[in-house]
């Protein structure tokens, strides 16, 4: 899939869209993206809460770039999540396969967002540290194709969404704050692809205790 402006303009769209919605839930504060970002990108984020996919929306609006995110082939099925995912041009993750679609996605010229934690994580993880061990495709993906890393980090979608609902908290009247907060790496080539996937965490971790000032949350 090659982007054009149709392709670009169409997933804006969606992103407005989704926006609206996520705004009935949550009251959503983007850091606007790095200004080092000039073209494709890799974003990698922690992953929380099921709602961190509503939250794309109005964070992948703000900062204006064709992103097409990673997300594990099981939620496609979901009957509110599945479709959703369809609209966004979602990417789904079943085996190594489908860092070799990422990377072809870059190289078409669109952005790709990966949630290297590969899960909704426990708290239980994520309690002491913020983030817990990223898998090793995040590195792979940066190393072998050579375009730069933005990390990113979410506070208060675990609230919005906590794990193990089957819905988010609807509540218009008292709407869930989330802060995303981001930092840009960098193009991280020269490690191997452990080493990358680590040091991209590192940074993810940067971002989450970021935002968690703003939200006030308490691990």
């Amino acid at each position: 899939m090659y982007i054009n402006d149709n392709d670009r303009e169409g997933l804006q769209k969606s992103f407005r869209n989704l926006t609206r919605f996520t705004s009935k839930l949550a009251k959503v504060e983007v850091e606007d993206v790095p200004t080092e970002v000039t073209g494709p990108t890799i974003y990698a984020c922690n992953h929380r809460s099921l709602s961190d996919l509503l939250i794309a929306g109005p964070t992948f609006f703000h900062w204006g770039q064709p992103i097409r995110a990673l997300v594990a082939a099981s939620y496609f099925e979901h009957p509110f999540i599945g479709p959703l995912l369809r609209y966004l041009k979602c990417i789904p993750v079943q085996g190594p396969e489908a860092i070799e679609e990422a990377a072809e996605a870059l190289h078409a010229g669109w952005s790709v967002a990966i949630m290297p934690e590969g899960r909704v994580v426990p708290r239980s993880e994520w309690a002491e540290e913020g983030v817990s061990r990223g898998h090793i495709g995040v590195g792979k993906l940066a190393s072998q194709t050579g375009f730069p890393v933005v990390a990113s980090g979410a506070s208060g979608s675990e609230l919005l969404w906590p794990r193990g609902k089957y819905l988010p908290f609807m509540r218009p009247w008292n709407r869930q704050k989330v802060v995303l907060r981001c930092e840009h790496l960098g193009v991280m080539g020269g490690m191997p692809p452990r080493d990358t996937a680590d040091l991209i965490m590192v940074g993810v971790k940067r971002c989450v205790e970021r935002a968690e000032r703003e939200t006030g949350f308490s691990r």
